[in-house]
């Protein structure tokens, strides 16, 4: 620039006086030379202006390559962090449903021995216990011990019913649960719970396994043997709702009994159930069932308005 305004002023010079006959050579070759100096000094100007644009122009870019690859590097130890996490939690829920899955097993296989001991130890024992009180002069004295063991040996049956059912098929669960109301409520008897049990047209138990049954009719047996402990109630309703294209059902079980507090509920299905007092084991039982079926259980309930349980499958 000073090189610029320093020719300039020699180009004022240069044509300051100059009359009407023009410049001479002299002049004109001395202004030819300053104009080109001129542009020459621009040109480097500009080309200098260019190459400082052009470095500036590099460092972004060099920037944004670095930006980019650390963006991509970031993304690529995220994606690997979350799936390793992903990979631990499934290990673990994996690790937790062969936990789950073995402790049901066991407990199926305890309560056939526990069956079998009742059956074939006390009850007969109970029997011969009969047998022999025929036996006392004390004719009034004999027909209570005899009444009594008898009322023994058929809550036994009960028990031993409720204990290991008969082997259930998609066609028969209906009647199983029935049955099991029938025994569990004893309906007829003093007390009597009114028990509905509803299946819709498009529940279709068949496409379950014998496992997955198994585990659908614990989750009523629990939830009926909380309800006849702990609800007082009248009427127990059982509605199992399919969809068919999605292999889905939901059970929903309600009744009109007590009813839980709002904090018990909210324990439940917050999955701490701990804390919920007498509800602890079958509601536990009820959920690690549901849990291997991977579904979701859902409690609502008011105190003196009854308790719905929902289970989705």
């Amino acid at each position: 620039m000073e090189t610029c305004r320093a020719e300039a002023r020699n180009i004022l010079e240069i044509v300051s006086g100059v009359d009407g006959a023009g410049l001479d050579a002299s002049r004109r070759l001395a202004l030819d030379h300053a104009v080109q100096k001129i542009d020459l000094a621009m040109l480097a100007y500009l080309r200098n202006q260019n190459y400082a644009l052009e470095d500036t122009h590099n460092t972004f870019y060099q920037y944004f390559i670095m930006y980019i690859v650390s963006f991509a590097v970031g993304a690529v130890i995220l994606i690997l962090l979350n799936a390793r996490e992903i990979k631990k939690r499934d290990r673990v829920i994996s690790e937790s449903e062969q936990v789950l899955r073995h402790t049901m097993e066991v407990q199926e296989a305890e309560r056939r021995r526990i069956s079998r001991e009742l059956h074939d130890t006390v009850a007969q024992s109970m029997r011969y216990v009969s047998l022999l009180a025929e036996n006392l002069s004390e004719k009034d004295a004999a027909a209570k011990i005899i009444k009594t063991q008898n009322q023994n040996i058929e809550d036994i049956r009960k028990l031993c019913y409720n204990l290991t059912p008969p082997a259930i098929s998609g066609t028969e669960m209906i009647g199983a649960l029935q049955l099991l109301g029938s025994k569990i409520f004893d309906e007829g008897g003093k007390g009597a719970v009114e028990l509905r049990i509803v299946a819709e047209e498009s529940v279709d138990f068949s496409v379950w396994s014998d496992e997955q049954l198994m585990n659908i009719y614990r989750i009523v047996q629990e939830a009926f043997q909380n309800i006849k402990k702990h609800a007082g109630a009248g009427e127990v309703t059982v509605l199992f709702k399919g969809d068919l294209p999605d292999r889905k059902l939901k059970i929903i079980i309600t009744d009109d009994g007590c009813g839980m507090s709002e904090d018990m509920v909210a324990q439940i299905n917050s999955g701490i159930y701990e804390k919920t007092e007498n509800f602890h084991f079958g509601v536990r039982n009820i959920v690690e069932r549901v849990q291997l079926l991977g579904g979701k259980v859902t409690y609502r309930s008011e105190p003196d308005c009854g308790t719905q349980i929902t289970v989705e499958i």
